[in-house]
């Protein structure tokens, strides 16, 4: 068949590097970065004096500074030849600028962007670009009044600024303790925004308390970030311990862009001790009365849960008595799960250290939370050697043990806590059973089907008639992808067998099958040929049947 001649200019237009590299580019423009610079890494011209390798470079710079690998794209820029074309250094610059910034070397940014902006002419959008990259550096090094200079050259070059450009000058300015200066852009915030009811409420043009009623109010709805940080400065100018316990409790739970640090924990354990004790002091409650610290503690729990936590965080450390300790701790614990911030309680214990000194049951319940988060290193930390929960039984208890540490990397760990279950001779209760199952398919899901192999052997014994079957099948794929004929074919025929009032189900049959091919591969064709004689007699399918008949024909 001919091919159209149009058909053949098409595809090779498809085919040269001028159309590789729009090809990158549109699949960096419709959202897939990743595979953009995949496809960069692959095709990218090595030489670099090659044809539009400087346009390559480029849009991998920008690629690296998307995905925030931001040391990586800093170290391609300083090993960029020269003579490169005015326009790609430029847009190589920007991108340095930015990953500068991004990785926390504003000196270093602004050097790149001096270059672009007074040596290389650059075009206006760079340049206007490159001048907030510029004051984004002088605001992470907190030179609070430069940034401030910046921002009011920039606002007469480029007025009207936008409403973005002046949010992120306003935040950065109140960031600084500059709400004065951050007035200027007040009337291109949102009317309905929670930046501009921060800079109210620092500007002293709205009272605090007013300032909560309306960010609680709206909490519910678009940015609660942005309106828990108006909370935290009300509860600055009220002195309000609890309420900044509240904050922070949220801004952990959150993570301060995503990534808490482990400073935030201390600061909230922090915040717990004094709101504790300026609860304490206004109730008249004695120090080193722990009981009575208790019970006030227990009663504030439903008109105040952060100030509860507070006083429960407060007794964890420093009750006299151990029991009051643990009782404290699991307290706390709870009230967090229960308030919705299981993250702010795996955060906070996470700065604690050891595990062990905590109540057993508060390790019961962050295990549990960590295991819904998928921090499974963390529910193997806090499980360890705790006994099955009530409502558990200690086999799904301990299967339950072994997927986490499992997916926590620790393999050996998981085969050997699931050894010793199945070491017992004793069938598995249902749930276990079926969990046992779901890892031992997860192992081999994952690429790892020796693990899944040794499983699967395990629970052959202990993981119930009913299961047998699929048991066997899968002991069976496994060694015959690893070309352990034999043993395949073992194990395709015991499935095969392993209820004969289900001999010619269409599982059976398939398993048949499969046991004659391995036999064959094994070298064993004798027995082969009497699965596939079997099958003539048995199998209604019309493929089997013609894969026995060819099978059989053969010499």
């Amino acid at each position: 068949m001919r091919i159209p001649a149009v058909l053949v200019i098409v595809c090779a237009a498809l085919a040269t590097p001028a159309a590789a590299l729009e090809t990158a580019r549109a699949l960096a423009a419709s959202g897939a970065p990743h595979l953009a610079l995949a496809r960069i890494e692959k095709l990218q011209p090595g030489d670099t004096g090659a044809a539009r390798w400087a346009e390559w470079e480029t849009l991998r710079l920008n690629l690296l500074v998307e995905l925030k690998r931001n040391d990586e794209a800093l170290k391609r820029i300083a090993a960029l030849p020269a003579g490169l074309p005015q326009p790609v250094l430029r847009q190589s610059l920007l991108a340095a600028t930015r990953a500068a910034v991004a990785a926390g070397r504003p000196a270093v940014a602004r050097e790149y962007a001096a270059r672009l902006l007074w040596q290389l002419d650059p075009a206006a959008d760079e340049a206007r670009d490159a001048r907030l990259l510029v004051i984004e550096s002088h605001l992470a090094e907190r030179q609070g009044e430069t940034a401030f200079r910046a921002m009011l050259r920039f606002d007469q070059d480029y007025r009207p600024v936008g409403r973005g450009v002046a949010e992120r000058f306003v935040a950065g300015l109140l960031d600084l303790g500059l709400e004065k200066e951050a007035v200027n852009w007040m009337a291109a915030l949102d009317d309905a925004g929670p930046l501009k009811l921060r800079l109210r409420l620092r500007a002293g043009l709205v009272a605090p308390d007013a300032a909560v009623v309306q960010a609680r109010a709206r909490l519910a709805g678009h940015d609660a970030a942005g309106y828990w940080r108006v909370l935290a400065d009300a509860a600055e100018k009220l002195n309000d311990g609890t309420l900044r316990v509240e904050v922070m409790e949220r801004q952990l739970h959150a993570g301060a862009g995503g990534n808490p640090q482990p400073s935030q924990a201390a600061a909230l354990w922090q915040a717990y001790s004094i709101g504790a004790q300026a609860a304490a002091n206004r109730a008249r409650l004695l120090t080193g009365d722990d009981n009575a610290w208790m019970d006030f503690a227990s009663r504030r729990l439903g008109s105040s849960p952060p100030q509860a936590r507070a006083l429960f965080a407060h007794l964890s450390r420093n009750g006299a008595a151990r029991e009051t300790r643990l009782a404290a701790q699991l307290q706390l614990v709870f009230s967090l799960q229960q308030g919705g911030l299981d993250q702010a309680a795996l955060r906070l214990f996470e700065a604690e250290g050891a595990s062990e000194t905590l109540d057993l049951q508060a390790r019961y319940l962050l295990g549990s939370m960590a295991e819904s988060r998928h921090l499974p290193a963390a529910a193997v930390r806090y499980w360890q050697g705790l006994a099955a929960p009530p409502g558990t039984s200690a086999e799904e208890w301990q299967v339950r043990r072994a997927v986490m540490q499992w997916r926590a990397g620790m393999e050996e760990a998981a085969l050997g806590t699931m050894r010793a279950l199945a070491g017992r001779g004793q069938a598995l209760p249902e749930p276990a059973a079926v969990r046992a199952v779901a890892l031992a398919r997860e192992m081999r899901a994952s690429g790892k089907p020796a693990a899944a192999e040794s499983l699967y052997s395990m629970l052959l014994p202990v993981a119930g008639r009913v299961r047998e079957r699929d048991l066997l099948l899968a002991l069976g794929e496994i060694a015959a992808a690893d070309s352990r004929y034999a043993a395949a074919a073992d194990y395709f025929l015991r499935a095969a067998l392993n209820d004969e009032s289900r001999a010619t189900d269409a599982q059976a049959l398939q398993a048949r099958l499969a046991a004659a091919a391995n036999l064959v591969r094994a070298g064993y064709r004798e027995d082969a040929r009497a699965q596939y004689q079997w099958l003539l007699k048995h199998s209604k399918d019309a493929a089997q049947l013609e894969v026995a008949r060819r099978e059989l024909a053969r010499p």
